[in-house]
């Protein structure tokens, strides 16, 4: 009945093993998608009007997404330092 109980929100709090901890990171943006105005131009980089995170759906200026592009590999080796 343990299942239903869950299922349905009875039986009180969950115990604190069941809990997931919230761990708050920061995006390193490495996971950007181009985008392009027009079909012809999609796959060169130097026609991209903005680049989108997968990871967190923030939007970038052309230009940074070419700067996040470059330092990827420091950010996330930096990132792993830590």
């Amino acid at each position: 009945m343990g299942f239903f109980n869950k299922l349905f929100g009875k039986g009180g709090e969950s115990s604190s093993m069941d809990r997931q901890p919230e761990i708050q990171t920061t995006c390193l943006h490495t996971s950007l998608t181009g985008r392009w105005d027009s079909v012809e131009d999609m796959g060169n980089e130097n026609k991209v009007t903005g680049w989108q995170c997968q990871s967190c759906g923030q939007n970038f200026t052309p230009t940074e997404g070419r700067t996040l592009r470059r330092s990827e590999a420091d950010r996330v080796k930096s990132e792993l330092e830590v």
